[in-house]
């Protein structure tokens, strides 16, 4: 479901971020990529290290937490850097590129998780389960299960690794 929030903001602001940046139409795939793909890490290392409370706070109408915060701020932060060593963008069009399109990406997360019957964390789990389903522990399925659930599993299987 992500690959599709993606889609969609690159449908929605890929103009915009080609006239603000300068950068070519034919990297704004490649730009749009490198985002999904941090977003994907940084919410699984959140999942990993048992900050659901950042993650819904990040991905709701809430007043955003100094973790929430700081959770977008390092996704920000590696699409920079990533835009930079892959795509060999200067840093001020990286941090261009980034500060345009991560907010709206959360934005998007947000809207749908709040236009939801099963709140953010449900949400949350049909955006990113099939991501965290990939570090399961060996041996186990992605029930579907709730964020807790899905983190509890991942959490089991790491700490029993030696």
């Amino acid at each position: 479901m992500l690959e599709n929030i993606i889609k969609s903001l690159q449908s929605e602001i890929g103009d915009q971020v080609i006239q603000k940046t300068g950068i070519s139409t034919s990297n704004l795939d490649s730009v749009f990529s490198i985002i999904g793909d941090v977003t994907k890490k940084e919410v699984t290392g959140q999942m990993m290290g048992g900050n659901l409370s950042t993650l819904t706070n990040l991905f709701s109408k809430d007043t955003k937490t100094s973790a929430a915060n700081s959770l977008q701020n390092n996704i920000i932060s590696g699409v920079v850097s990533n835009l930079i060593s892959k795509l060999g963008l200067s840093k001020d069009i990286a941090d261009m590129v980034a500060k345009l399109t991560v907010p709206s990406l959360v934005d998007m997360i947000t809207n749908k998780s709040a236009g939801s019957s099963g709140g953010g964390e449900s949400v949350l789990t049909d955006i990113f389960g099939s991501v965290l389903a990939g570090n399961q522990p060996a041996g186990k399925k992605d029930t579907g299960g709730s964020v807790a659930d899905i983190a509890k599993n991942i959490l089991g299987g790491f700490l029993k690794k030696k």
